[in-house]
């Protein structure tokens, strides 16, 4: 047994709500876990702190409020839980349209490097514009076509 499985299984214990086979396993897990001995010792304070109070007045029509507000919630999870796989599909749309962007452009710019490397190949080296503007040593080939290609 693991430690849920017997979390799960306390109030039934402490009311000995709980079959034989159950029973023996809340048992034996309870031999060699402390952490889980802690836990059952707390449920029986707890449960004999509650039994010490004694009887408790309830309002009228308690029952049906409680009874009512949980159905309420339920209703407000069923409309969550609708709108859960909408907003994950969106989720995985809008992640894969952003994909196919990136790589769009990915391929889109190591084209437009190819064309401006073979645009600036064409371009003679001993062009006086070329020389002049290339001997600053600050721009590149690929600075001199954007300028070109942006006017």
């Amino acid at each position: 047994m693991n430690h849920k499985k017997l979390r799960l299984l306390v109030s039934s214990y402490l009311d000995d709500e709980v079959n034989d086979s159950e029973k023996a396993e809340v048992l034996s897990h309870l031999e060699g876990c402390s952490e889980c001995r802690h836990f059952l010792n707390h449920g029986q304070r707890m449960r004999n702190e509650i039994c010490l109070l004694g009887e408790v007045k309830l309002e009228n029509y308690f029952a049906e409020r409680v009874a009512h507000s949980v159905e309420r919630r339920d209703e407000q999870t069923m409309e969550w839980l609708g709108i859960e796989p909408l907003a994950r599909n969106t989720f995985i749309v809008l992640s894969g349209f952003v994909l196919i962007m990136f790589f769009f452009t990915s391929f889109n710019n190591s084209t437009a490097s190819a064309m401006n490397d073979q645009l600036l190949n064409r371009i003679t080296s001993n062009s006086v514009s070329t020389q002049v503007l290339l001997q600053q040593g600050s721009l590149s080939k690929s600075d001199l076509l954007y300028a070109v290609m942006t006017k």
